[in-house]
C-alpha cells in the first residue's frame, strides 16, 4: 500500500490518459493493495478483464517489463512525482507530470468516446499504421454502418500513436457544424499566436493548409455523414455544408505532413475520384472474433446458438451488444429461446433508423424489393420488377448510393453479379415495409382510403420463387392486423366486406400490372 492521496492519483493519471474504468482498478491495486482476485470479485468483472485494465494503464504511464515488477515501477513514478509536486502549495497537473503535460495540451479529444475496452481489429490497424505513418496518407475514410466499431478504430489508433504527431484533434459533427466554425476552432488551438478572423471560409481552409504543412497533425472527423444531404443519393454535401468539399479537396491534393481521418457510414461522392497513394478508405465490417469477446465478457459461453446469432446480426458488435444484453434480461441467457423470435429487433432497430431516413425514394424502392425478394438478384431482374420509372442508369446510381451507404452486398456467381441485403438491414427492412403496408390496410378498412395507398400497389405481399424465404411478408402483415384491429367477429365480418368493395373500384383508379388487387385478394383470402 502506497500513502499517495487518491486526488493526486485521480488527476495525474487523468494526464496521462487512463480512463475512469481504469483508474478504479489502480485505486485498488495500488492504493488498497487488493489482488487481482479480489479486485475482480469486488467489481464483478473476471480476473482477465481486470489484468487487461491494468496493462492499459502501464502502457499509458510508459512502464515496461513483466509481472509485479511493473506495479512497483509505476509506484516509483508516482512517489517521484508526488513529492516533486509536495514542493510547491498548491497541485496542478503541470507540477505534477512535467514529463507529460507539453504532450497532452497538444491533444484535444473534445467529447472523444473513452475506449473500455478493444478486441481485435489487428488487421485493421496494422492497415492505418501502413497508410498514415509509413506512406504519409493525407486523408484516409474509415467507412462501414452504424455499429460496426469504426469510432471505437479511430480513437484506438490515434491513442496508440499521438507521440506520432505534434497535435491530436478529434471532432464529432453530429451536431452538424459549419466549416467556418470548425476551422476558427481548430485554427485558436493549432496556431501558437492569436488568429486573426477570416471572412471568407477560403481564407481559413488556406491558414488551416499552412498549419498542416507547418506541424504534423492528425485530426479526426467523426459522423461525417451527418453533414451530407438527406433523402437524396449518398454522399452529396447538405446545404450550407459544400465548403467541406474544397477542404477535404485541398487535403488531398496539395502537400503536406498531416493526416485527415473521416468516420462516416456514408462515402462522400467524390472520394473514389480522389482515391490514390495519398487517399485511401477502409471498408470497416463485422467482426466475429469482436462479438465473441463481448459475449465472453457478458459471461456467455460459446455455442452454435451464438454463432447464428452473431452471423444474424452480420458480425455488427454493437448489435450483438445490444441483443446479448436483452438475451440476459427478458430470456435469462437463453439463446435458442430468442432465436425463434425471428424479427425482433429491439434497440438493434436504433442503429438503422436514421440511415433508413436518409434514403431517397428511390433507394427505399431498391430496398423493398431486396428484402422482399429475401434472396441475391441481379441488375436486370431488378429491373423488371420495379414500377416506378427508373431508367437502367438511373437504378445502377441508386444501387451505387446504397453500396456507398453501406446497406446492401454485392457477390458474384458466374461472372454474374448479385445485390442483397445483409440479414440485419432485411429484418429491419421488412419491419418497416409491415408497418407501412398495415398503415395503408387500416386506411382502406377505416375509411376506404385509396389515395393513402401505395406500397400495396407496388409490392406483392406474396411473391413467387425457387428461393427459400426466411420471413412470409403477408403472414407478418396478418399478425399485425389480428393483433391490432381483428379483435372480434365484428371487425372482420366489417373488414371484408370494405376490402370487397375496394376490389370492385380497383380497376378505374390504378395503372395496369399493379399488385393492388393480387395483395387484396390474398388478405381477404387470409382473413376468411
Amino acid at each position: 500500500m502506497t500513502l499517495i492521496p487518491q486526488n493526486f492519483l485521480k488527476q495525474v493519471a487523468s494526464s496521462y490518459g487512463v480512463s475512469d474504468i481504469e483508474l478504479e482498478v489502480l485505486f485498488k491495486a495500488l492504493l488498497e493493495g487488493e489482488s487481482i482476485t479480489t479486485i475482480a470479485t469486488e467489481l464483478k468483472l473476471k480476473p482477465e478483464t481486470v489484468r487487461k485494465r491494468l496493462g492499459e494503464t502501464y502502457r499509458k504511464f510508459q512502464i515496461s517489463g513483466k509481472g509485479p515488477g511493473k506495479m512497483a515501477k509505476l509506484q516509483q513514478l508516482l512517489v517521484a512525482l508526488y513529492q516533486e509536486q509536495s514542493k510547491s502549495e498548491e497541485f496542478s497537473p503541470q507540477s505534477a507530470a512535467p514529463q507529460t503535460f507539453d504532450l497532452m495540451s497538444h491533444q484535444d479529444w473534445n467529447a472523444a468516446p473513452d475506449v473500455e475496452t478493444f478486441y481485435g481489429r489487428v488487421e485493421e490497424l496494422s492497415q492505418l499504421n501502413q497508410w498514415v505513418l509509413t506512406d504519409n496518407c493525407r486523408l484516409v475514410a474509415l467507412l462501414g454502418m452504424g455499429g460496426m466499431g469504426k469510432t471505437t478504430l479511430a480513437v484506438k489508433f490515434a491513442k496508440q500513436n499521438v507521440d506520432k504527431f505534434d497535435f491530436v484533434i478529434w471532432r464529432s459533427l453530429a451536431q452538424a457544424i459549419p466549416l467556418g466554425s470548425l476551422l476558427t476552432n481548430f485554427i485558436e488551438f493549432l496556431s501558437p499566436q492569436p488568429s486573426e478572423n477570416f471572412e471568407e471560409v477560403e481564407t481559413g481552409i488556406s491558414k488551416m493548409m499552412e498549419i498542416l504543412r507547418n506541424h504534423r497533425c492528425l485530426l479526426i472527423l467523426d459522423d461525417m455523414e451527418m453533414i451530407l444531404s438527406s433523402q437524396n443519393l449518398a454522399g452529396y454535401y447538405g446545404d450550407g455544408f459544400g465548403d467541406y468539399g474544397k477542404f477535404i479537396q485541398r487535403i488531398a491534393s496539395e502537400s503536406h505532413q498531416s493526416c485527415l481521418v473521416l468516420v462516416s457510414s456514408e462515402k462522400l461522392k467524390d472520394l473514389g475520384r480522389l482515391e490514390g497513394q495519398k487517399v485511401r478508405s477502409l471498408q470497416v465490417v463485422g467482426s466475429e472474433e469482436v462479438c465473441q469477446k463481448i459475449l465472453e465478457e457478458r459471461g456467455f459461453v460459446a455455442s452454435q446458438d451464438w454463432v447464428s446469432l452473431i452471423e444474424r446480426y452480420s458480425c455488427n458488435p454493437l448489435a450483438v451488444k445490444i441483443i446479448s444484453a436483452m438475451v440476459q434480461e427478458l430470456y435469462a441467457g437463453e439463446v435458442g429461446d430468442f432465436i425463434k423470435n425471428t424479427l425482433f429487433m429491439g434497440d438493434v432497430r436504433s442503429l438503422l433508423d436514421q440511415p433508413f431516413q436518409r434514403l431517397s425514394v428511390a433507394e427505399k424502392e431498391v430496398m423493398y424489393w431486396l428484402a422482399i425478394e429475401q434472396q441475391p438478384i441481379k441488375l436486370s431482374q431488378l429491373q423488371e420488377k420495379i414500377l416506378l420509372p427508373l431508367s437502367a442508369s438511373e437504378l445502377l446510381e441508386t444501387v451505387g448510393s446504397l453500396g456507398r451507404r453501406s446497406l446492401i452486398e454485392k457477390s458474384q456467381k458466374k461472372g454474374q453479379v448479385y445485390f442483397s441485403l445483409q440479414p440485419v438491414v432485411m429484418k429491419y427492412v421488412i419491419e418497416q415495409f409491415v408497418f407501412q403496408v398495415h398503415e395503408e390496410l387500416v386506411g382502406l378498412i377505416k375509411n376506404q382510403d385509396l389515395e393513402g395507398v401505395r406500397l400495396l400497389k407496388l409490392y406483392p405481399l406474396e411473391i413467387s420463387g425457387n428461393g427459400k424465404k426466411h420471413y412470409s411478408i403477408l403472414s407478418l402483415v396478418m399478425n399485425r392486423l389480428r393483433s391490432k384491429l381483428f379483435t372480434n367477429t365484428r371487425g372482420l365480418n366489417l373488414a371484408i366486406k370494405r376490402l370487397e368493395e375496394c376490389l370492385e373500384n380497383l380497376q378505374e383508379q390504378f395503372f395496369e400490372g399493379e399488385y393492388m388487387t393480387q395483395n387484396l385478394e390474398n388478405i381477404i383470402n387470409a382473413i376468411q
